[in-house]
């Protein structure tokens, strides 16, 4: 059975624990034959996107990303961690410089920690968006960067960097797959 998996939502710890969750019991349905990800986001947090590309390089399957609509910022990591990716015809991908946003006071002393964890951050995913698409080297150099420009990537820009394997439609005629199981991600 090929189950697809969908995920819309944002990039934080609950979507990404039950994201996390679902897939695994999917990966223990006793018809389990492969494993699609319908994927959109519109980012978010770095250390739990970070969580998640290595989640998916660690399943014991080689997982299928697929986009629909958009990916974004932190996403698209996420995204690169398929062993196999696609995207529909409207699709997008987004990068931009990150931000982040605290939850909680900070103290002056703490700051130069806390800008260490951000800059291990951006190199991080610059070093996932560079081992594993084909884009420009100095794109990648800007990707994320301080003072970098948002960069958009179009389904055919997505295909000539790397980004996917193919462009397609999942259910291209809109008929029934007697052979695929769709579950979806709550939280």
């Amino acid at each position: 059975m090929d189950y697809r998996l969908v995920f819309n939502g944002p990039i934080k710890a609950s979507p990404g624990n039950a994201l996390r969750a679902r897939a695994a019991s999917i990966l223990e349905q006793p018809d389990f034959g492969s494993l699609t990800v319908i994927f959109s986001t519109d980012g978010g947090d770095t250390k739990e996107g970070l969580s998640l590309y290595n989640f998916f390089r660690s399943l014991p399957c080689p997982v299928h990303m697929h986009a629909v609509g958009h990916v974004e910022s932190m996403g698209v990591p996420i995204f690169l961690a398929g062993a196999t990716r696609s995207c529909s015809p409207i699709s997008r991908f987004y990068f931009h410089p990150f931000a982040w946003t605290f939850d909680q006071a900070q103290r002056l002393d703490g700051l130069d920690d806390v800008e260490e964890r951000f800059l291990n951050d951006v190199v991080t995913a610059r070093k996932i968006v560079d081992e594993r698409a084909g884009l420009p080297a100095d794109i990648v150099r800007t990707l994320y960067g301080r003072g970098s420009r948002p960069v958009v990537a179009d389904p055919q820009k997505a295909l000539e960097w790397g980004l996917i394997d193919r462009i397609e439609e999942l259910n291209p005629n809109g008929e029934t797959q007697p052979g695929v199981a769709l579950w979806t991600v709550t939280w």
